[in-house]
């Protein structure tokens, strides 16, 4: 897959990307290091790379696709689901300030036992 906006995608992509996601979610259950899993992180809430960033962007260019695609009827239905994915966007958009909560985690000295569970476990 090319990142190039004319490049051919498929579902099979988009669910090749929410498998990575699901792939890190149960890789951070494992209880890596923090210096290991910093960098997944980082790469995930990156405020221009990350995937907030991506979702946010995909969300809103399917919210204008529905809106400048004439075979879509403008039902009040329609009109409801094009301001979700819009409202969604601006949440996961609001999520980009995540990248900022990266330098406390790599500076802070915080330990806790390992056999004490996070409470998200």
């Amino acid at each position: 897959m090319t990142d190039g906006p004319t490049a051919r995608l498929t579902p099979e992509d988009i669910r090749t990307s929410a498998q990575t996601l699901h792939r890190l979610a149960a890789h951070l259950r494992t209880g890596p290091s923090l210096a290991a899993a910093l960098p997944l992180i980082a790469a995930l809430v990156d405020a221009d790379t990350g995937t907030a960033a991506h979702l946010s962007e995909a969300l809103r260019g399917i919210a204008r696709y529905l809106a400048q695609e004439t075979t879509v009827p403008r039902t009040d239905t329609v009109e409801a689901t094009l301001g979700e994915y819009i409202e969604a966007a601006s949440t996961l958009q609001d999520l980009r300030l995540l990248d900022l909560t990266l330098e406390p985690l790599r500076t802070a000295s915080v330990r806790r036992a390992p056999t004490e569970a996070a409470p998200w476990q």
